[in-house]
């Protein structure tokens, strides 16, 4: 369990999927989620799919750092399911990034996007 007041870099990631390709997308996420989620760096990894769109996604990952998401990025099964396989079922892709700054209770968190 990580500790909830050190900072993290939070992640959320957009796919918009080429027409009729959501289930293969998302049983391809499925994998990556449980091979992402043993990853030391990592916090978090959930992805969520559109009830009005199947075609499109939302992924919210967290890291311990930066560089944790460049190991993540590195990784043999980012590299098939991600860069391989589900990137180029893609109509786009949109990721952001940001450092959170958890506060103290009662007190607003702090991020600085990267």
């Amino acid at each position: 369990m990580s500790d909830s007041s050190a900072p993290y870099l939070q992640v959320i990631a957009y796919y918009h999927v080429k027409p009729g390709f959501g289930d293969q997308v998302s049983a391809l996420l499925a994998q990556l989620t449980e091979a992402t989620r043993q990853e030391p760096a990592n916090r978090s990894y959930d992805y969520f799919r559109s009830p009005q769109d199947p075609d499109r996604f939302v992924i919210l990952e967290q890291y311990t750092d930066a560089a944790g998401l460049d190991a993540h990025r590195a990784t043999e099964h980012f590299q098939r399911l991600g860069f391989g396989t589900i990137i180029p079922l893609l109509v786009s892709r949109t990721v952001s990034s940001a450092m959170v700054y958890p506060a103290d209770a009662g007190q607003p968190a702090r991020a600085v996007s990267s």
